[in-house]
């Protein structure tokens, strides 16, 4: 695997990511069957990072694991890691997180790819895909505990979007109490086992940035206020597959498990012992099921 990094201009953002190549990817035989697939002669995807985490930091074990795309694409929104906007909005919107990626794609001639989107960064994924690529987008989606999705009620979500709106709140008037943190630990994994050492490390990670952690919270409770009657309808007009952690709330499970039952194509896994840090404890897990169900596609 090569590492490649990132840095450029665009219109409205200062982009930055991580490129990683694998040269070797052709060991699976669904992808020697089939060689020829994204952009022609290469299988592509698109990781996108969930709120106040950097691209590389939230990916950067599961890319370790994934041996069916010759290119990865980690990105980092706007205000997060190393992308900025040139000229920020006073209160950022879901919109312009998919803006940033439509520019940042068509920078590179990125034309045909996966996508995966974890937490804050599945709700990009989709709105992304909804609103600059619909019609078009074919390729396979990669949900993992999406904000959007956290239950088949519209009540439920808009008061799990005021929770995050209260955070957002916290965080602007004592950006440096370390307990406004602990609440947002304590919104997205209720059930996570005792762990004051991880639960530090977490904390301490969202709090170097907590005027755009606060946006993003924002964020996420315009979208679900705005949305949450179509997002508890929603199915994936897309392939793919979504993950939710074996210790995450029922309701989430119980989500997930009628988006499977609605969208064609679509499978749900439930990962052992795992809660919202998913992505951080269970990577080489996902990374299996993400690569089987990409073969899968593939030898279709």
């Amino acid at each position: 695997m090569e590492k490649h990094q990132i840095n450029f201009t665009t219109q409205s953002f200062q982009q930055h990511g991580w490129l990683y190549q694998y040269p070797s990817c052709f060991a699976s035989e669904a992808v020697e069957a089939n060689p020829v697939g994204n952009d022609g002669d290469k299988q592509r995807l698109l990781l996108i990072h969930g709120a106040g985490v950097a691209g590389e930091l939230t990916w950067t074990f599961i890319t370790n694991y994934l041996d069916q795309w010759q290119e990865v694409l980690v990105i980092d929104l706007a205000g997060m890691g190393g992308s900025r906007f040139i000229n920020a909005p006073q209160q950022v919107a879901v919109a312009d997180f998919s803006h940033q990626i439509e520019e940042l794609l068509a920078a590179l001639d990125w034309q045909c790819f996966d996508v995966a989107g974890y937490s804050f960064g599945g709700m990009v994924a989709v709105d992304y895909l909804e609103r600059c690529l619909a019609g078009v987008f074919s390729n396979a989606l990669f949900l993992i505990e999406p904000a959007m999705l956290f239950s088949q009620s519209a009540q439920v979500l808009r008061q799990k979007g005021r929770e995050y709106q209260s955070i957002a709140e916290a965080v602007r008037k004592t950006p440096d109490d370390i307990a406004v943190y602990r609440r947002f630990l304590d919104s997205v994994s209720p059930n996570r086992r005792a762990n004051p050492q991880v639960d530090q490390m977490t904390m301490t990670r969202l709090s170097a940035s907590p005027d755009s952690f606060a946006q993003v919270l924002q964020a996420v409770h315009d979208h679900l206020d705005e949305h949450a009657e179509r997002f508890c309808d929603w199915h994936s007009p897309w392939p793919g597959g979504s993950f939710v952690g074996g210790l995450s709330p029922q309701s989430m499970m119980l989500r997930h498990q009628l988006l499977s039952q609605r969208s064609a194509d679509w499978q749900f896994h439930t990962i052992a012992g795992a809660d919202h840090s998913l992505v951080f404890t269970k990577p080489r897990a996902i990374a299996r099921k993400m690569n089987e169900i990409k073969a899968g596609l593939l030898g279709r």
